[in-house]
């Protein structure tokens, strides 16, 4: 059995499109595990049994999130191979474990993948550079794989709009199922015949005009501080915010890149925030290490988060925010070299 764990952003599906379009097996044969975008412990979600002579493949998951589930299921599985570029305390090796790894804040885990399997299936690479706010890296491979600018465009929303599919606090929150979403792209010959499939009930299609409601709905949202370090913005506690935070945090981030972009959203208790942070465009360092220092934060370098802040904490990291990018500061989680074993 083939078991494949992924995030459920763009960067995770498209990471997973590769691969499966590189060495495919059978749907009999595969078995998926996904989840909203911050739901990243997912092997503790897998069972002795299920992992029994299984091959393992794990996708744009934080090592550190999986680390206790890891040596239980390397006693069972044949192998497991796992390709992240979020930053890790706690790497180990092992001889049934087979690590990708890079924590520099211009790549990815859809340009991992790509490297790792020769490049053979890199346009399905690209979305994924996009969903995770790597427009710089991502326009240059459009330019070198000679992509006209209506190609580029289209690469571009269409990895907005799978990472858009991924922000919730559960996957009801989500028009599709991050694994419904990967079956149904799998199904076109190449990112451009997504884009191009005009059906109602396209993948595309519903998640363009799930965007452009939600989008409308941000357009009232309340500024909490904005300067010359910083834009935050407060979101209410609705299914339209929790869809639209991280969008919206990358969208910011491109309209103001020498500014860091906070993202506070009212958690359903009433008494917390889900915290969407992203590093200046121009100065991509340090999100992770901010979030880290917050119980259930987290990151990498250009972007972080934090799933439960206090409300009476929000004032503080703001200002932790402005003072960190204003001095300039250097994180703790931007140069971390590639590990492969």
């Amino acid at each position: 059995m083939n078991i494949d764990v992924f995030n459920g952003d763009a960067d995770g599906i498209f990471s997973l499109i590769q691969l499966r379009r590189y060495a495919p097996v059978a749907t009999s044969q595969q078995q998926l595990i996904t989840g909203v975008k911050r739901d990243h412990a997912l092997l503790q979600t897998i069972t002795d049994a299920q992992a029994k002579d299984a091959e393992l493949w794990v996708l744009d998951l934080p090592f550190d999130k999986n680390s206790v589930a890891l040596p239980r299921l390397l006693q069972q599985v044949r192998h497991i191979h796992y390709v992240d570029h979020h930053f890790t305390k706690s790497r180990f090796h092992h001889e049934r474990l087979t690590t990708v790894f890079d924590f520099s804040p211009t790549v990815c885990t859809g340009l991992l993948v790509s490297a790792h399997l020769g490049y053979q299936q890199h346009v399905w690479a690209l979305p994924a550079a996009f969903g995770d706010n790597l427009f710089d890296v991502a326009y240059r491979d459009c330019q070198a794989l000679g992509l006209s600018t209506a190609q580029t465009e289209q690469l571009r929303e269409l990895g907005m709009l799978v990472n858009y599919n991924s922000y919730g606090a559960t996957v009801a929150d989500l028009h599709m199922h991050p694994a419904q979403l990967y079956c149904q792209l799998m199904a076109y010959e190449s990112p451009f015949a997504v884009v191009a499939d005009n059906d109602r009930e396209a993948p595309f299609l519903l998640l363009q005009q799930g965007y452009v409601n939600d989008r409308e709905q941000a357009r009232n949202a309340q500024n909490l501080e904005h300067h010359q370090t910083i834009l935050a913005i407060r979101l209410p506690a609705t299914a339209w915010a929790r869809r639209i935070n991280g969008s919206l945090a990358n969208e910011l981030a491109q309209e103001h890149p020498d500014q860091a972009i906070l993202i506070a959203t009212e958690n359903m208790d009433g008494k917390t925030y889900s915290i969407n942070l992203r590093a200046p465009q121009t100065n991509r360092v340090g999100a992770g290490s901010i979030c880290e220092r917050y119980p259930h934060g987290g990151g990498r370098a250009g972007a972080g988060g934090i799933n439960h802040l206090p409300e009476h904490e929000l004032d503080g990291l703001l200002r932790i925010v402005s003072d960190y990018y204003s001095k300039g500061s250097i994180g703790n989680n931007e140069k971390k070299p590639i590990s492969k074993r």
